[in-house]
Parts: structure tokens; C-alpha cells; sequence
């Protein structure tokens, strides 16, 4: 049998379901496993600003930057999709940002930079766009 929920004076109770969690073990372990590996936004605004700097990271550094700004522009694509952000900036960003995540890097040290730079741009504008919205704190 149900609980039943309290009502007014003189009208019938009425049973109430019982509460089942939104996740079962397996979605909890996995949304563990995001949180333990998501990085900082502070830390994906230093691997922006080691990208936009005064004074360009050395070539040798540009396969780890690379990876570090996908990551971070995973990171920022996946709280814009998991709150629904509604804003048209946003959605904007979003797709740029899987267009740009998914291309290869260059060959070319030149393009190579222009590459991260960006890589860096965008994840810097999607960070600032989102912190407009409120979705997430501002960092700077």
C-alpha cells in the first residue's frame, strides 16, 4: 500500500507513488567517473592562454595543447548540452566547437597554430558565453 498524502479537511486521501531514483548504479558510476575526470574551467582558461598569449607555445608543445583544449571544449560542449542551454550564441558555439574538436590537426607548424589558436578562440568564447548565461561562474 501507498503513503497517502496529506489533503484538506474533508476530502480523501490520495495514495502517492513511491520514489524510484532518475539513475540506477550504473549512471551513477558512470556521472561519478565524469566528475572525477572533468578538468577546472581555471585550468581550461590557462591551456586558453598559454594558446593566446604574448608569445606562441613552442611546436613541440602543440600535439598536449591540442588535446588539452579538446578536452576543454568537452568539457564546456557537455554542460551547455546537459543544462539544455536554450541560448542561440550557445547552440552556435556548440556546433562550431564539435566541427572544430573533431578536425585533425595540421602537419603545418603555421597552420598548426592557427589550428589551436582556434581551438583556443572558441573555447575561451563558449566559456565566456556561458558565464554570461549563468550556466556556469565566471572564471576570469
Amino acid at each position: 500500500m501507498y503513503p497517502l498524502a496529506l489533503t484538506e479537511r474533508g476530502s480523501r486521501p490520495r495514495p502517492i507513488a513511491p520514489w524510484s531514483p532518475p539513475l540506477d548504479a550504473d549512471g551513477l558510476a558512470r556521472v561519478a567517473r565524469r566528475l572525477r575526470s572533468t578538468r577546472s574551467l581555471e585550468t581550461i582558461l590557462d591551456d586558453v592562454g598559454d594558446v593566446l598569449g604574448d608569445q606562441a607555445p613552442l611546436e613541440a608543445e602543440f600535439g598536449d595543447l591540442a588535446e588539452r583544449l579538446r578536452g576543454g571544449l568537452t568539457v564546456l560542449v557537455d554542460i551547455a548540452v546537459a543544462v539544455e542551454e536554450s541560448d542561440a550564441q550557445v547552440a552556435a558555439l556548440v556546433q562550431r566547437g564539435l566541427i572544430l574538436r573533431a578536425a585533425v590537426m595540421p602537419d603545418d607548424s603555421r597552420r598548426a597554430l592557427g589550428y589551436l589558436r582556434r581551438m583556443a578562440g572558441l573555447t575561451n568564447a563558449l566559456l565566456e558565453r556561458l558565464a554570461e548565461t549563468r550556466t556556469v561562474r565566471s572564471v576570469a
